[in-house]
């Protein structure tokens, strides 16, 4: 199933934000010759999510224990601290994650996964790929903070600018702990408009095959990327002309979908220095940012206590 020659299997990982777009780049890599196995639920769908998740149930289930045992949801808006305490809570999760990793390889050299939470546990499963000598390389899922925030405020009723966050602490961390890694940006939004581009170019970055003529390809194409699973699309100028988002989040967005149009390298100079700089000033928000999480969730709690109160005061009425 590989397009090179080399022996060592590898793992092919979607990474990025809730709703950005990670479930359609997944689905993709199956049009590549890539197995998804069979440990994603057969691609589930829910009420915010038509088509299906794609998302590895027991990587999932294993995420999710790791963020709780460090105290963490997928929600916060920076990314853990991975110091020597957080290293050691999470090594107890290490002999399940290499089981479920050697599990997925055992009759393949090539398997793709996506998980939005390993995107913020990325050094522990980096230490995980290379335990097994596995080769992993990542696809980082770009899209618009704005449409992003819009979902998540549809879907968990989150403010807009605490949306923004969450995308800038979790696309941040994307990039930052995928560096030394084989990996690309690939724009949602793009992705919709020229499916075939988007997955020769990830073809070509990542040493696959893509055959354009395919049924699988076509299917894809005219079925799956239907315009039922993009409910919101906006520009560089809808962030821009907004004057309650942060310039560092513009900032980011716009660096990265000039790397996902090839106009800067992922891995260049001009790109590490901008990326270091916007990690450097969140850090610097780290408990600022840590507090508004903190005000928001408790501003969500009064929020569902005050409407359990008042389908009672209706009941009772």
């Amino acid at each position: 199933m590989q397009a090179n020659d080399s022996k060592k299997k590898r793992v092919i990982a979607v990474i990025g934000v809730q709703r950005s777009g990670t479930s359609a780049i997944i689905k993709g890599l199956e049009v590549l010759g890539i197995s998804l196995g069979d440990f994603y639920g057969k691609g589930v769908a829910g009420p915010d999510n038509e088509k299906g998740y794609f998302e590895d149930l027991e990587i999932s289930a294993l995420d999710i224990g790791m963020l709780n045992s460090i105290g963490y949801t997928w929600n916060n808006p920076v990314p853990p601290t991975f110091d020597d305490d957080t290293k050691m809570v999470l090594s107890a999760f290490e002999p399940a994650a290499l089981s479920i990793i050697g599990k997925r390889l055992e009759h393949t050299g090539l398997f793709g996964l996506k998980d939005p939470n390993i995107t913020r546990l990325l050094p522990f499963w980096n230490g995980v790929f290379r335990e097994l000598d596995v080769e992993v390389s990542y696809i980082i899922a770009c899209r618009n903070p704005l449409s992003t925030a819009k979902s998540l405020q549809k879907r968990d009723g989150f403010d807009i600018i605490y949306g923004c966050y969450i995308w800038l602490g979790i696309v941040t961390a994307a990039l930052i702990n995928s560096a030394g890694h084989n990996r690309i940006v690939v724009d949602y939004d793009e992705l919709m408009k020229d499916p075939e581009k988007q997955l020769r170019r990830t073809a070509a970055h990542l040493n696959l095959k893509f055959d354009a003529e395919s049924s699988g390809f076509r299917e894809y194409r005219d079925s799956f990327l239907s315009e039922s699973l993009r409910h919101t699309s906006f520009g560089i100028g809808d962030l821009t002309a907004n004057d309650e988002i942060p310039p560092k989040i513009t900032e980011l967005y716009i660096l990265l979908r000039q790397i996902a149009i090839d106009e800067i390298e992922i891995d260049g100079t001009l790109a590490a220095v901008k990326i270091n700089k916007i990690y450097s000033w969140m850090t610097e928000l780290r408990s600022t940012l840590l507090y508004m999480q903190a005000q928001f969730d408790a501003l969500l709690y009064l929020k569902k206590e005050l409407k359990e109160k008042e389908a009672k005061i209706a009941e009772l009425t």
